[in-house]
């Protein structure tokens, strides 16, 4: 701004001299050096000013398309966050799918395993019930052979019923008729059977009293029920005798009310009349599983 007000002066000056006429030939050419100088400086800066403009003209253009760059960069982000988000969308509800599944399978799995562990539960019994059964067929084969002299003299039978061994002697072997005192035969067979008994261990039997249908009313046994618990806990005081460990016995009185055979007629009748032995299941493993019984 100061070099276009020094030509206004120069130029001002130079007029005045000239109307005035009394410049003189070398003013006169000072003022028009000055003048030149002044408009080659004016044009200098003229084209420092254009070159300047130019330059700030082309950074504005570089400014403008370095907006638009970013404005696309940021449009084309604002389009990946989009696509990100929606993505992370899908992403999320796969992972949400894949977690409820997850979820499905150890619920599954548990439940399997629940299974797979009840199985085992009563896979072990099963194989203890088995054990078992085998173990109730060695004795049984056992005692069929230590009591074959008596089974063929008709003295005692043996069988299998209900998963039960049942020693069974005919009451015409121990009692008299209407009585609860064992006779000598019948001494001398429970003795032998307490003999085989005694070599059971870990064995628990029940001795079973049986009558017939006759009725009995006696001060000592108002009925068959009385008649028929007597005869059973003679037995076991005998067997006890015999060197059977108390505690693997008890008896009980079933009167007339477990026929094996029809009380219509005398043999019948005798055939109800009786004393079982009863060698008792596992309880432990029938109340897992059943005992599979015999005939």
């Amino acid at each position: 701004m100061r070099r276009p007000l020094r030509l206004a002066g120069l130029v001002s000056t130079t007029l005045a001299l000239g109307l005035s006429g009394c410049v003189k030939k070398s003013t006169y050419q000072t003022a028009m050096d000055a003048l030149a100088r002044s408009r080659e400086e004016t044009q200098s800066t003229e084209a420092e000013m254009a070159s300047r403009t130019a330059a700030l003209r082309k950074q504005l253009d570089d400014a403008k398309a370095t907006e638009r760059e970013l404005r696309a960069r940021i449009a084309e982000l604002q389009q990946d966050s989009t696509d990100l988000d929606r993505r992370r969308a899908e992403m999320v509800s796969r992972f949400d799918q894949a977690r409820a599944e997850v979820d499905r399978l150890e619920t599954l799995l548990n439940r399997r395993g629940d299974e797979y562990r009840q199985l085992q539960q009563r896979l072990d019994r099963l194989g203890a019930v088995e054990q078992e059964i085998r173990e109730r067929n060695r004795i049984y084969e056992e005692v069929i052979g230590k009591f074959k002299a008596l089974i063929d003299a008709g003295r005692l039978s043996v069988r299998i019923d209900r998963g039960r061994m049942v020693i069974q002697l005919p009451q015409d072997i121990l009692f008299q008729s209407g009585s609860a005192t064992v006779g000598q035969d019948g001494r001398t067979t429970l003795a032998e059977v307490a003999g085989v008994l005694a070599d059971l261990p870990d064995r628990k039997f029940q001795v079973e009293g049986h009558t017939d249908n006759v009725p009995i009313s006696t001060e000592r046994f108002p009925s068959n029920w009385e008649l028929s618990t007597a005869r059973a806990l003679s037995v076991v005081r005998l067997l006890v005798q015999g060197g059977v460990e108390p505690a693997s016995l008890s008896g009980a009185g079933y009167g007339e009310f477990q026929p094996v055979a029809s009380n219509d007629d005398a043999a019948g009748r005798r055939l109800n009349r009786r004393i079982e032995i009863v060698m008792l299941p596992n309880l432990d493993l029938i109340a897992g599983e059943s005992l599979p019984g015999g005939s």
